[in-house]
């Protein structure tokens, strides 16, 4: 639904509503203390990948421990924000948001181009200052658009920067014997990622006919599909953040490659012998 409180919620603790955006989730109806239940339940699982990553990482470099944490923040602001939707709150979900991208965008580019110097993470510092202020301190639809538009930015310079390092570092891996295992990273980070964003467009635009309440709606429950909107983007994220740092290693020459942790989740090694030869990382 569009960014405006839907006339069929009940009313709950946190009432009223003052975010900018008010998902088709039908408020209150499970719990007078949690404004979104399925959403708030959800984003619990942002919290968890979040956490997953840090912990299967296979070096302690900052940056990585950094984008890790800041997607688990994520999902600590997601649930709040849901859980109230109260305007504070939303800025907790989406402010994380942006600076977890930003970082991806800072790892990519210092992949693909090198060490950028001081100037980088200044100017990346400033624009994301100045990015939290505007979205800090507009409301209803500006403050909407506002974010989307700048996460829609990184989101997309983070796939061109991956997509032209696939290609450059290629001839790379093959010279050194090993196995390519960016395009499978790339090929379930988009899929995933590209169903989760479908499945949020529905949501968004299409609440009317599918809240299960509504006089217009064709279906007599509702899907939660902003519920699912969190479990498969966050998802597509963790493919996404897998492939950034798979790039990065393959760019320190630690010969990196894919396996199932547990049988069923991704997550990275690396050749023991280059490691060690490579022991003082960033």
């Amino acid at each position: 639904m569009a960014p405006t409180t839907a006339s069929f919620d009940e009313i709950g603790y946190w009432s009223p509503n003052t975010a900018s955006v008010d998902w088709c989730e039908n408020n209150y109806v499970v719990s007078y203390y949690i404004a979104e239940f399925w959403n708030t339940i959800s984003s619990l699982f942002i919290i968890l990948l979040g956490e997953l990553g840090l912990y299967l990482c296979p070096t302690k470099e900052r940056r990585f421990k950094v984008t890790f944490r800041t997607i688990g923040i994520v999902g600590i602001g997601s649930t709040l924000f849901h859980g109230t939707l109260r305007h504070k709150m939303q800025l907790l979900d989406e402010l994380p948001m942006i600076y977890a991208a930003t970082a991806l965008v800072f790892i990519c580019v210092e992949t693909k181009y090198g060490p950028q110097g001081r100037w980088f993470p200044i100017g990346l510092a400033t624009w994301l200052a100045l990015t939290t202020i505007f979205v800090s301190i507009t409301g209803g639809k500006i403050q909407f658009y506002t974010f989307q538009a700048s996460f829609g930015v990184l989101q997309l310079a983070i796939i061109y920067l991956t997509a032209t390092l696939h290609h450059q570092q290629k001839p790379l891996i093959l010279a050194r014997g090993g196995q390519n295992h960016s395009g499978w990273l790339i090929t379930r980070a988009l899929c995933v990622y590209s169903f989760a964003v479908i499945i949020w467009l529905i949501d968004l635009h299409l609440c009317e006919f599918i809240n299960g309440v509504g006089p217009n709606s064709v279906l007599k429950w509702n899907p939660q599909l902003h519920a699912w909107w969190h479990v498969f983007s966050i998802t597509g994220v963790y493919f996404s953040t897998l492939l950034i740092a798979y790039q990065h290693y393959v760019a320190k020459g630690l010969n990196p490659s894919v396996y199932l942790w547990k049988g069923f989740a991704p997550a990275l090694t690396l050749d023991a012998k280059t490691l060690n030869k490579n022991a003082k990382l960033n």
